[in-house]
């Protein structure tokens, strides 16, 4: 399994790893920080020896593949240098804490509400829950309160849990749909001190503050009771 230098420290932009193996433009190193496609949230784009780095995913064994745009020069044992798109990944991060802020101002503020799904894109970010109603009154008020918690600026904290705390904390799971939570062969918590805490494998800033402004720009009705917003940062 490569180890993952973005859990060790999200702020990282560089790095130098070991070949482990290559087939064709795909790159498989020792460690790395670059970010892989998922729990709604986008790969990192950077450079691998100055080459770009247009892909990045989990094989069936967990190693994380770099997908080059063209086939390396180097070679398996080799000493290789990466470096991320750290505008693009410090944006995503923002806004993949503000989703946190979000989905925990919904769930604290309307009851019996489930969180059916989320997804990350470089510019905005979606979350979906099942609300009965979703009017212009509600929305202001759920960026209201996000907007309060970033002004708190609270601290974001990840952690490594024990499938015994996870069984004590069934609350650690925010996903409606717990199936998504069955492939996660590490169990990792990322919380936000006096709000939240949930199950998740993505980068987060490490205050409330580093989000800033949320804006909810778009809500959408996606069945009966499946509501969307579609938020911004600044």
């Amino acid at each position: 399994m490569t180890y993952r230098l973005f859990w060790e420290d999200p702020y990282m932009k560089e790095f130098d790893a070991k070949v482990l193996n290559i087939e064709g433009n795909k790159v498989i190193l020792d460690k790395t920080c670059f970010y892989a496609t998922s729990g709604g949230q986008p790969n990192d784009t950077g450079k691998l020896n100055g080459i770009n780095v247009v892909d990045v995913f989990y094989d069936q064994n967990e190693n994380i593949v770099h997908v080059l745009e063209k086939e390396p020069n180097f070679k398996i044992g080799d000493i290789v240098h990466g470096v991320i798109d750290w505008d693009r990944r410090y944006k995503i991060m923002r806004l993949h804490t503000a989703i946190h802020i979000i989905s925990a101002v919904i769930v604290k503020n309307f009851g019996n509400v489930s969180i059916t799904g989320s997804q990350i894109y470089p510019d905005r970010a979606r979350v979906d829950f099942n609300l009965e109603k979703l009017d212009e009154n509600i929305v202001k008020f759920i960026e209201e309160k996000a907007n309060e918690v970033v002004r708190m600026n609270l601290p974001v904290i990840a952690r490594i849990i024990t499938k015994e705390e996870l069984e004590a904390n069934p609350s650690y799971y925010r996903l409606a749909d717990r199936s998504h939570y069955e492939k996660f062969k590490i169990l990792r918590v990322v919380e936000i001190k006096d709000l939240d805490a949930q199950l998740d494998g993505g980068t987060h800033v490490k205050s409330t503050g580093e989000v800033g402004l949320i804006k909810i720009v778009k809500r959408e009705n996606k069945g009966k009771f499946n509501r969307r917003i579609v938020i911004q940062v600044e």
